[in-house]
């Protein structure tokens, strides 16, 4: 089973023992670009957990 991902998804990350949820910003082959507390972060795709749901607001940039 797969996750069908878009930009501006939140997602549950974890890595065992930590739990936080956090924005998808951007997507590459190998990575995913999320934000969480207001800084960017790459992390792979095995960490993501489960898509919790979708930002309603985006930005206008």
């Amino acid at each position: 089973m797969g996750i069908l991902l878009h930009n501006y998804n939140i997602v549950r990350i974890t890595d065992g023992s930590n739990i936080i949820e956090c924005t998808i910003m951007k997507m590459c082959p190998q990575y995913a670009v999320v934000k969480y507390r207001g800084r960017k972060y790459s992390i792979t795709y095995d960490l993501i957990d489960q898509v919790v749901g979708h930002e309603l607001l985006l930005p206008c940039d």
